[in-house]
């Protein structure tokens, strides 16, 4: 008799606990809490809307100073001097930055092995904690401070910004951050530090750059590059469709990879 109640209950168990994205709503909520009670957001939107700011108004400083030459042929044209400030790896630096620590920090705690312990599938903590972190980035990181870059251009040199140009580039910038963010949290699902994830990150932010000075079809087919592939698509001018599909397939490695270790792992 006891065997068969623990077989029944064994039974009303397994299923439930089974489901992909159990209790994915509690996580979601406690993601989203921990996001704002802390200082993270407001510190990602106060470095993110400084430095657009500043790379919004740099011709307008170089031309002030009359250091014309400087300033360049950018200097009264506003939807270049928007598209000014998404250059360089500044919005994959402060994603790594600000997220390499969203597992590890958990499992250090050993909140990690008690919200596994609760009616909640392993899939259901990564997908919350991907899914908040990055909306969350991209709202602070990305479309308020282009926001304001909008709006200081358009005082500044005297015109609206070309707005089809900067949303086509800011909805498909937003792939840059999306890749980041995933990194981060499918290294956290497999290395333990905090210090191994940021390294690794770091590697790959930069590693696939370098040899693309040698093999430029590394470039092409490397997901970092898919800002300077947004940048151009925005712009009209031709781009390798070669980075939106290498982009793709990380994600879908990133996203089975996580899950695949974070299910079997041990915490």
């Amino acid at each position: 008799m006891t065997a068969q109640s623990a077989a029944l209950g064994s039974a009303s168990v397994q299923p439930g606990r089974s489901r992909p994205l159990l209790g994915v709503g509690t996580v979601v909520r406690k993601e989203i809490t921990e996001w704002l009670r802390g200082p993270k957001a407001l510190i990602i939107l106060g470095v993110s809307v400084l430095g657009a700011v500043f790379m919004t108004l740099i011709p307008f400083i170089a031309e002030a100073t009359k250091d014309a030459e400087a300033a360049g042929l950018m200097s009264h044209d506003p939807t270049a001097n928007v598209l000014l400030g998404w250059t360089g790896q500044t919005v994959a630096l402060i994603a790594v930055l600000a997220t390499m620590a969203l597992l590890s920090s958990e499992r250090d705690r050993g909140t990690l092995a008690w919200s596994l312990t609760n009616p909640v599938s392993p899939s259901s903590i990564i997908a919350a904690k991907y899914v908040v972190a990055f909306s969350i980035f991209a709202i602070t990181a990305v479309v308020l401070p282009m926001v304001l870059s909008i709006g200081l251009a358009t005082v500044v040199y005297g015109g609206l910004p070309d707005l089809r140009i900067v949303g086509t580039f800011a909805v498909l910038f937003l792939a840059l951050p999306a890749f980041y963010v995933a990194l981060t949290v499918a290294l956290g699902t497999a290395v333990k530090s905090t210090v191994g994830v940021a390294g690794i990150a770091f590697a790959v932010m930069f590693i696939p750059s370098a040899i693309g000075g040698l093999l430029p079809i590394v470039n092409e087919l490397s997901p970092t590059s898919i800002g300077g592939w947004a940048m151009l698509v925005a712009k009209g001018q031709p781009a390798s469709m070669l980075t939106p599909i290498g982009w793709l397939i990380s994600m879908v490695v990133l996203v089975v990879g996580a899950k695949l270790v974070f299910d079997r792992q041990e915490m």
